[in-house]
């Protein structure tokens, strides 16, 4: 019996040291709610925890991805009657892409009452685009301009008087992030196999990607700067498109690629180039590599889109958008297509991505500025 007692009480000061994880379908408390998650007390409100700082309110959803479940959602549901987007770019393009799959889960989730319309103003690196809404919707509800890292890139190549955060920011809603890849039959097995012979060769080493300014081009200055390089040892190929940075990749022209993973998808897959890294945080699922960070380079690039509203946009207008892409980006239809597209989740809402912006528009500026353009 002694033994057995010693053994109980020892089992008992183990367990008291470990934390258990919560189980998937846990009660939030309010301090930590967001919307879609359990909670435990209908009628209970977490306080300003909803992505535009409104509250939240513990209750059965009475639709959309989590109907009929006990969850902290919004005390109205943020429905909009219509929306407008107008796509900076050709149509089957990213920026179209991401506006058509996002309108289309706003739909499927209940807050967008009507199919959506487009119009696809493409000229000037996006600024065309962005010229016809500053000018034309200023003011007005019920539209939207779908935009990203390439439109902050040509407002910068353009050299136009306006730029993007002149609008109304209402969130922004994924990532892309660059891969590094070689042919298949490269000496270069991993990332600092690379690494070692650019910090040798410098600009007789080319690197192959998009357009001057643009997120591959950042990304291969952010690399060079993390390995204690500068732009000026850098041999930048521009071509137009994955298809053609493989060609260079294997005729030769080339010795490494940088571009999204959706460029290079297919041909990892045959066997024919070679993936070394990724310039994300941590690992992403989906994409079988090493980040960056993980193999001694300290950086991180991510190419995005996000969702602006026009100039003038009051805040309770931008706040209703806001809460009907929360309550979207939360849902099974958005969900699907992050995962279709190997796209990132990566919200940032309101003001904290207007200020992000800004940011961004500044980092950019001074790219285009050390670059001469």
């Amino acid at each position: 019996m002694k033994k057995i007692a010693i053994a109980a009480t020892t089992l008992a000061l183990v367990a008291s040291t470990i934390t258990l994880a919560p189980a998937a379908n846990a009660n939030t408390r309010p301090e930590n709610a967001r919307y879609g998650l359990n909670c435990a007390t209908a009628g209970q409100v977490a306080v300003k925890r909803g992505a535009d700082g409104s509250d939240l309110i513990c209750r059965v959803a009475p639709q959309g991805s989590f109907k009929g479940k006990r969850i902290w959602q919004y005390a109205k549901w943020p429905s909009l009657k219509g929306l407008d987007v107008l796509v900076p770019a050709g149509a089957g393009g990213g920026y179209d892409t991401t506006a058509r799959r996002l309108m289309e889960s706003m739909r499927a989730e209940g807050v967008l009452q009507s199919d959506a319309t487009y119009r696809n103003l493409p000229g000037a690196g996006g600024t065309t685009g962005l010229s016809s809404f500053l000018n034309n919707d200023t003011g007005k509800s019920g539209k939207v301009l779908m935009m990203g890292f390439a439109l902050v890139g040509g407002v910068q190549s353009t050299k136009v008087s306006f730029k993007n955060s002149d609008t109304v920011g209402a969130a922004r809603l994924m990532g892309e992030y660059e891969v590094i890849v070689v042919p298949a039959n490269s000496p270069y097995k991993t990332l600092q196999d690379l690494v070692k012979d650019i910090k040798s060769q410098k600009k007789a080493l080319p690197i192959a990607g998009g357009n001057l300014g643009g997120i591959d081009h950042y990304t291969a200055v952010q690399m060079y700067e993390a390995i204690g390089l500068s732009i000026k040892d850098l041999n930048y190929i521009v071509y137009s498109g994955g298809a053609q940075v493989t060609t260079a990749l294997l005729n030769g022209t080339a010795k490494a690629g940088i571009s999204g993973w959706g460029e290079f998808q297919s041909q990892v897959a045959a066997g024919t180039l070679r993936l070394l890294g990724i310039s994300s945080a941590k690992k992403v699922t989906g994409i079988p590599t090493s980040t960056f960070k993980e193999q001694g380079v300290d950086m991180v690039s991510m190419n995005w889109r996000g969702l602006m509203l026009p100039k003038g946009t009051s805040q309770a207008d931008r706040n209703l958008v806001i809460r009907a892409l929360d309550v979207t980006r939360n849902g099974q239809a958005w969900k699907d297509n992050l995962k279709k597209y190997v796209w990132s989740n990566n919200w940032l809402p309101g003001d904290a991505y207007q200020t992000w912006l800004q940011g961004e528009e500044a980092k950019i500026k001074k790219l285009y500025t050390d670059l001469g353009l």
